[in-house]
């Protein structure tokens, strides 16, 4: 622990330092300091492992460069520092493998982000340091009202690795390289194959950068005329893995699509919009090896309400191995959504939420779960 608190103090030392070195050249653009809290209050009803609720949160606390970090148009540096509470929910009440709220993790105080990024060329930035992995890939900008962490990243992709990739709740150090002509953009992504120490939740950085080889990933996302959006994206973990079935060494990979449209738009706050995301990993040491889910929204920025739905599927070697439920797993676990979202102050929103899990943790002998929630989100920004 103390290790993870003199890691924690070193981070937060540097990343203030180099913002004070760079504070001359702000230029009448300061740095914001914001604040962030999302708190879900959460239970299940009947089925899964037992009936119960949790209180769980998480709070974010961030400072932001101006744009002109070091006196260059377009650079600008984040630091946020994250801190979560009251985790535990999927593992404990509805034993769901996709992880039904997504701030669901356990109870940690750590940077979540610390990075530089830097234009290149007008159209070619670089960015650095503790990056969220899904803050630049595989981002659902449609399903971002939902809770179901499924809605965030594809399961396909987020449970890969030794300890998933660098996404909430731990970030590993990365690079990404993007390219941002109008209309499309295209983005490669280098990043520690070890998220943190699974060992140790409080430590932030792994023992060695590369120890366990590099995550690669790679998209391209295009508009097609006004109202289509589609995202493409495709991802190796450079050293291989043990395998699910069996003695040996598996390949870690994948590829994820999703398409997002814009059904109606009659007006501000009444628009239809639809996503649909697919996405299919190598299973040999992978237990997810295909996952299709999407949905559809209502509304706007002041008011909105949707539904959508997320299956995941075991591989044949997870399936045959009887994990992570044995024996005889379930092949697919799906999730149903229900939820609406009602802004009532500036920075304060409330929102209830409904999901049905079909086969929880692919797991027979766990009956299908409904789970009640209601969510707050509280959220400042500010200057100096």
């Amino acid at each position: 622990m103390g290790r993870s608190r003199r890691s924690i103090g070193r981070w937060c030392a540097g990343v203030m330092f180099a913002l004070a070195v760079a504070r001359p050249a702000w230029a009448g653009d300061p740095p914001t300091v914001s604040a962030n809290y999302i708190t879900d209050l959460i239970g299940n009803a009947s089925g899964g492992v037992e009936r119960g609720a949790n209180w769980m949160g998480r709070l974010d606390l961030a400072i932001a460069s101006g744009d002109r970090l070091f006196g260059i148009d377009g650079a600008h540096a984040r630091f946020d520092m994250m801190l979560l509470h009251g985790g535990g929910f999927s593992a404990d009440r509805t034993g769901d493998g996709q992880v039904l709220s997504n701030i669901d993790a356990p109870h940690a105080i750590r940077p979540f982000e610390a990075w530089i990024s830097v234009p290149l060329t007008p159209r070619l930035r670089a960015k650095a340091g503790l990056v969220d992995l899904n803050s630049e890939f595989d981002q659902q900008d449609v399903g971002g009202l939902f809770l179901n962490s499924s809605f965030g990243i594809g399961p396909d992709l987020s449970q890969s690795g030794l300890d998933g990739p660098s996404i909430f709740p731990v970030t590993a150090p990365g690079m990404v390289l993007a390219y941002e002509p109008a209309g499309w953009s295209a983005r490669l992504g280098v990043f520690d194959a070890l998220a943190g120490d699974p060992q140790n939740l409080h430590r932030v950085l792994p023992d060695s950068f590369g120890r366990h080889g590099a995550l690669l990933i790679g998209q391209a996302r295009a508009l097609i005329g006004p109202l289509v959006e589609v995202e493409a994206g495709a991802w190796l973990y450079t050293d291989p893995f043990p395998r699910i079935d069996a003695p040996g060494e598996a390949r870690s990979a994948g590829g994820y699509v999703e398409i997002e449209t814009r059904l109606l738009d009659d007006g501000p706050n009444r628009a239809l919009k639809g996503w649909v995301r697919a996405g299919k990993a190598t299973t040999g040491a992978n237990p997810i090896g295909t996952y299709v889910g999407g949905g559809l929204t209502w509304g706007g920025d002041r008011r909105m309400a949707g539904i959508a739905v997320a299956r995941a599927v075991l591989g044949d070697p997870a399936w045959r191995a009887g994990q992570p439920a044995a024996p005889a797993p379930y092949r697919a676990e799906t999730a149903w959504e229900v939820t609406a979202r009602e802004r009532l102050a500036r920075g304060f929103f409330l929102q209830p939420d409904m999901q049905y899990i079909v086969h929880p943790g692919w797991a027979p002998a766990v009956g299908n779960a409904l789970v009640l929630a209601l969510r707050l989100e509280w959220s400042w920004l500010g200057g100096h």
